[in-house]
Formats: C-alpha cells, sequence, structure tokens
C-alpha cells in the first residue's frame, strides 16, 4: 500500500509516516513507475504503527519503542534487558502518579475554598 493508504488506515499523518520511516521505526519498499520512485508499506506496518502507538500511549519514547520492536519482538533481547526496561518504566509511572496526586489533592483543596468562598 502507499502512504496514502496507510495514512487513511492509521490515522497519522503523511509527514508523521514519513518520520518513522526515516528514524527507522516503519520501512517501506522501493517501486519504480516510470521516472517516479514509490514507497510501499506492507500489511505488517499496521501492525507496527499500532505497537508504537500503543507505545507512546504508555509513556515509551520513540527510541525505546524501536529497541523494543526491533529486539524484543525478535526475541534477541536478552530477559534481564527486559525486566530492567519495564521497571525503569515502572518507576516513571510510579512518579508520575504521585506527581497527578498531588495535583489533584491541590485542585480539590481550591475547588472546596472557592465553593465555600461563593457560599
Amino acid at each position: 500500500m502507499l502512504i496514502g493508504e496507510l495514512s487513511k488506515k492509521t490515522g497519522l499523518s503523511k509527514d508523521t509516516i514519513r518520520f518513522y520511516e526515516k528514524i527507522g521505526l516503519i520501512t517501506a519498499s522501493e517501486r519504480k513507475a516510470g521516472k517516479r520512485i514509490y514507497k510501499e508499506f506492507n500489511q505488517e506496518t499496521i501492525e507496527r504503527i499500532f505497537m508504537i502507538n500503543q507505545g507512546k500511549k504508555l509513556g515509551f519514547k520513540l527510541k525505546e519503542i524501536r529497541l523494543l520492536l526491533d529486539e524484543w519482538g525478535n526475541a534477541s533481547m536478552p530477559k534481564h534487558e527486559q525486566i530492567k526496561i519495564i521497571e525503569s518504566k515502572l518507576e516513571e509511572v510510579e512518579e508520575k502518579m504521585q506527581q497527578l496526586t498531588t495535583i489533584k489533592n491541590y485542585l480539590a483543596a481550591k475547588l472546596s475554598k472557592l465553593q465555600e468562598d461563593v457560599s
């Protein structure tokens, strides 16, 4: 499939797809038609983009996602490395949760104070 079709199927812009290809997250084969060269993406690219999007939602950086897709996905990453990555990400999530709890408590207190002042 060409980039336009991939864009429609994944909801990503063509620029994002080109960027992902540039940094090695996805690959395309080249097809020549006359003087033009078209990039063709296979069905597996859609699945890979789905995994990229899931990784981003979980807070992974694109560099981490590429590492995971390339090495972990091919079972070449040692288990201790997998554990290290997951433990690190869990720590980041815990920190974010604590920060969000602090913000939530502040906002709740502020809201309560404002509601008291209005009454």
